[in-house]
C-alpha cells in the first residue's frame, strides 16, 4: 500500500505540464472535458473531466472538477498539466500501461516544469470527485490535492505534498483492500526534480533498470475510523520493482479496530494475518504497533526477517 501510494505521487509529479501546448498522443490516451476556463492568470479550471486509455476503454479517470496552477503557465499550458498528471495517475493505480505514451511527450510536457522549479517556483493541481476504474474495480476518492515546489538551484530537491480525502472502493475482491483501504491520506516527501521525467516514461510504459530515483519521505499518514498509520523513509525508484529497493518504519494506532472489523465481516483469514503481524510487531511508547521495513532484490523484510511473498 504505501509502495504504491509513493509510487502514485511520484509518477503524477513527474509528468507536469508544459509551457507551450504538448498534444496528448492518440496512440497514449484521450480526454475531454465539458468546460474549461482561466481563472486569474495562473490557475484553470475546468468540469466533468474523462480520460481514458488508448486501446482499452476498461481503464478510465473521471473528474467532475479539475483545476491546475502554476506561475508563468499559460491557460493551454494548465490543460496540458492536467492531461499528463490525470493520465500518469490512472496507469500507476490501475496497474495498466499504454505502450503509445512515447518518452518524447512526457520529456516535451515536463521540461517547463523542470525549469520552473530550478527558479523557485510552486505548481498545484486538485481534482473534486475523482473515479479510477479499471473494468468492475473503482477507486473514489472526494478531492486529491497535489502541492510540488522548487527551490533555486540545479541540485536542490523538489518538495512534494499529496493530500487525498473520502477514499473508497467497491467492486474488488482483495477483502483485505476494501475493508483496510484508508479513507483520507497525506504524504510529504522530496526528490530530485532533474530525475522525474525518465522515471514518468519508465512507469507509463517503458520499464527500465537505467532509472534510479532517490525518494526521502519525511512522513506518511492515513486514517480510517480510528485506525491511523504513520511512516517515514528512504527509496530509490525503478521502472523495474525487483530493482527498487526501499527501507523506513510503518506504525499502526489502533490496529485491534481493523482486526475486529474484518472478523466481524467474517474475513478470518485476513484477521488472522494481523493478529501474526500485531505479534512480531514492536511496541511504541503511545500504544501504536511498529515495524521495520524493507524492500531489496524483490525480497521484502519485516523487523529483520523475510517474507515469502512470491
Amino acid at each position: 500500500m504505501k509502495k504504491i501510494f509513493l509510487t502514485t505521487v511520484l509518477a503524477a509529479l513527474s509528468c507536469m505540464g508544459a509551457a507551450q501546448a504538448t498534444a496528448l498522443p492518440g496512440t497514449c490516451a484521450s480526454a475531454q472535458l465539458a468546460s474549461s476556463q482561466p481563472h486569474g492568470s495562473n490557475t484553470l479550471a475546468g468540469h466533468n473531466y474523462d480520460l481514458a486509455l488508448a486501446g482499452n476503454v476498461r481503464q478510465t479517470f473521471h473528474a467532475g472538477d479539475i483545476a491546475a496552477s502554476g506561475t508563468g503557465l499559460e491557460p493551454q499550458a494548465l490543460r496540458d498539466m492536467e492531461d499528463v498528471a490525470s493520465l500518469v495517475l490512472l496507469a500507476t493505480l490501475t496497474g495498466h500501461h499504454s505502450q503509445g505514451c512515447a518518452q518524447d511527450y512526457f520529456v516535451s510536457a515536463a521540461t517547463p516544469i523542470m525549469d520552473g522549479l530550478r527558479a523557485g517556483r510552486s505548481y498545484d493541481l486538485i481534482w473534486q470527485d475523482g473515479l479510477l476504474s479499471s473494468g468492475e474495480t473503482k477507486l473514489s476518492f472526494h478531492r486529491a490535492h497535489l502541492h510540488l515546489a522548487g527551490a533555486k538551484g540545479d541540485t536542490a530537491p523538489a518538495t512534494i505534498t499529496l493530500d487525498t480525502q473520502g477514499l473508497g472502493i467497491t467492486g474488488s475482491h482483495n477483502t483485505l483492500l476494501v475493508n483496510a483501504l484508508p479513507q483520507q491520506a497525506t504524504a510529504n516527501a522530496s526528490v530530485p526534480s532533474a530525475s522525474l521525467v525518465s522515471l514518468a516514461a519508465a512507469i507509463t510504459g517503458h520499464p527500465t533498470e537505467t532509472v534510479m530515483v532517490p525518494l526521502h519521505v519525511s512522513s506518511l499518514t492515513a486514517q480510517r475510523g480510528a485506525m491511523q498509520i504513520t511512516g517515514n523513509g528512504d527509496a530509490s525508484l525503478t521502472g523495474n520493482t525487483d530493482a527498487s529497493s526501499a527501507n523506513g518504519h510503518i506504525q499502526v494506532q489502533n490496529l485491534d479496530a481493523v482486526i475486529d472489523t474484518l472478523r466481524n465481516a467474517g474475513q478470518t483469514r485476513a484477521s488472522a494475518a494481523l493478529v501474526l503481524a500485531k505479534l512480531f510487531g514492536h511496541k511504541s511508547v503511545s500504544g501504536g504497533t511498529g515495524w521495520d521495513v524493507s524492500w531489496e532484490g524483490g525480497v521484502m523484510t519485516v523487523n529483520h526477517i523475510p517474507l515469502p511473498i512470491r
